[in-house]
């Protein structure tokens, strides 16, 4: 990171929220207070959320910048990158800044979930800029167990008397190594089954995967990406794990779904592929990579093998202004 602005102290705070009353009464003095410091502010929240604050601030609404062409919430691996471009571009610029945030509450449960690992990984990731960043979270839309998730990825909430520890947060690699779920399942009908022995066989693979994005109607980006993902943890398979290696797709109305399968046994780090490799680094770049282009990216470690199973959305989901 080069030299920028100083960095504070590092915020990342939950909002529970249960009206638009309650939203007002907790983030105005907060967005209030950024404005009067003269720090640009940056809101990529819910079009409601963004209705009652803009109406609230008044002519300091004009002061907010409301979203960003680089930061949505389409693809979690972008989004999460397209935050940390932003703080570090504020920095690299001398800005005083805080990020206000809010993830689309019509996605389904296991998207959320991984939202929330990279939730818990901004408290590593976004830190060095010293930057606050607060999450807003509408209690009417979540069932208990995630606002629980909520809890355990912030280190502080945000009420009505200001920022407060929060004694329920735990620490990313805590996190991230508790809720270890199985890959979702294939079904017995596979769109696609490629088996690679060594390297020889990527070419191969590439060329499956992209006539199999057209023929599920993806454009030429999003079937790049597909190839491009694929290909490096189909890699990763053939160099790190133990071939040979299985790659198998197939599709719901709404996504596409590829798992990479090895038969080998050692254990991804759990916290792989969420921070930026070094330019110099050897290793790591390829699940890095593969998070930024597919919506969703899990790995899982079993007896006989090793798993990364990764979801491509068909279309983009509910976008946020």
């Amino acid at each position: 990171m080069s030299a920028g602005a100083p960095t504070g102290e590092f915020v990342h705070a939950a909002v529970l929220y249960a009206s638009d009353e309650q939203l007002r009464d907790l983030l105005l003095p907060y967005l209030d207070e950024g404005l009067r410091r003269r720090e640009n502010i940056l809101a990529v929240i819910s079009e409601d959320a963004r209705r009652v604050l803009h109406d609230a601030l008044g002519d300091g609404a004009d002061l907010v910048q409301w979203g960003s062409a680089g930061v949505s919430y389409d693809r979690l691996g972008q989004m999460f990158e397209g935050f940390a471009s932003y703080l570090d571009q504020q920095y690299r610029g001398g800005v005083r800044t805080r990020v206000i945030g809010e993830f689309d509450a019509d996605s389904n449960p296991d998207r959320v979930s991984q939202f929330l690992r990279y939730e818990s990984m901004a408290n590593e990731v976004y830190a060095p800029y010293g930057y606050p960043v607060v999450c807003l979270w509408d209690q009417r839309r979540y069932p208990p167990d995630v606002l629980a998730q909520v809890r355990a990825v912030h280190s502080q909430l945000l009420d009505t008397s200001g920022l407060i520890p929060n004694p329920e947060y735990c620490l990313p690699i805590d996190y991230l190594t508790r809720d270890q779920r199985s890959p979702p399942a294939a079904p017995a009908d596979l769109d696609l089954a490629v088996h690679l022995d060594s390297s020889d066989d990527l070419g191969r693979l590439r060329r499956r995967l992209r006539s199999w994005g057209a023929s599920c109607g993806m454009g030429d980006e999003d079937t790049d990406d597909i190839v491009i993902a694929v290909d490096e943890i189909a890699t990763n398979a053939l160099e790190h794990g133990q071939p040979p290696a299985c790659v198998r797709g197939w599709t719901t109305p709404d996504a596409l779904f590829v798992q990479v399968d090895d038969r080998g046994r050692g254990c991804i780090p759990a916290t792989t592929g969420y921070q930026r490799p070094s330019t110099g680094a050897r290793r790591g770049r390829g699940i890095w990579i593969a998070r930024h282009l597919a919506d969703v990216l899990t790995t899982h470690a079993s007896p006989t093998g090793t798993t990364v199973a990764m979801r491509f959305a068909r279309r983009a989901v509910l976008p946020v202004s």
